[in-house]
């Protein structure tokens, strides 16, 4: 296995240097085996869920059977990868411009996620709308050009976002489980729209400001289209965010609402 990585590496190399993307190769197994960890631990779900919860799943439909597995992923991957990503974020690496240095861990975070987002784009291709394919597409192509290196500490903004999805994800589960309306669900939804509020709207907006501003600085000589890209990018996942929001809000306001006799 590890010669395998190795050669790998050594083949994608010279193909990445030529691309600007030198860090790129030594990352790709991180990577790949990411990818297939995710896809596994969907089919995993398929088959472990309805033997720990076999009312529930029993009394879910197709898709709602399919969309389970697909929050146990989510579930699992924003638990780890949005507190690793607020941590360096926020404490950064000793020595290590935030805007155009290199950290050999900073960049395994984003290889575990980068293989998450593949994963993410092929369920949202299949069972999402645009809208979920648009936003996979944009985190993958900003993880690319990570690599280069291109705010590698500084881009950990918008995978703190994944912070505020592991109360999504409880939601939903509390849903499927009858505990809709329950204290357990206001608890939950209390804390999903405040870190939603807090790491998406709030920083989203500061960090994209910082983003941009970072990329066209004349001194960091970036490529033109990936200054574009991080432009238009930023703003775009910041519409996205502040729609799913509004939707968000009007989700949980119903679950609460009291019930017309």
């Amino acid at each position: 296995m590890l010669r395998a990585s190795a050669a790998l590496v050594d083949w994608l190399q010279p193909y990445a240097d030529a691309a600007g993307l030198h860090y790129m190769p030594a990352h790709v197994p991180t990577i790949l085996r990411s990818a297939i960890f995710w896809f596994s631990l969907q089919f995993i779900s398929s088959g472990l869920s309805p033997l720990i919860w076999p009312t529930t799943i029993k009394n879910l439909n197709a898709r709602g059977r399919t969309q389970w597995d697909i929050h146990v992923v989510s579930l699992l991957h924003s638990s780890i990868i949005g507190p690793l990503a607020l941590y360096y974020w926020v404490y950064g690496v000793d020595g290590v411009d935030r805007v155009t240095g290199y950290d050999y861990n900073v960049a395994q975070v984003y290889a575990v996620s980068f293989g998450y987002f593949l994963w993410d784009i092929y369920v949202s291709v299949r069972y999402e709308g645009p809208a979920f394919v648009l936003h996979g597409l944009l985190a993958a192509i900003g993880m690319v050009f990570v690599y280069r290196p291109m705010l590698m500490i500084a881009g950990l903004s918008f995978l703190t976002w994944e912070a505020s999805t592991p109360f999504l994800n409880i939601h939903w589960f509390l849903d499927k489980l009858g505990l809709t309306g329950s204290l357990a669900q206001l608890i939950n939804a209390v804390f999903l729209l405040g870190s939603y509020m807090a790491v998406r709207l709030v920083l989203g907006i500061y960090q994209t400001y910082v983003i941009i501003s970072a990329v066209w600085d004349p001194s960091n000589k970036f490529p033109l289209f990936q200054c574009l890209f991080y432009s238009f990018g930023s703003v775009a996942l910041d519409v996205l965010n502040y729609i799913w929001f509004t939707k968000m809000v009007r989700a949980v306001a119903k679950r609460f609402r009291p019930k017309k006799e």
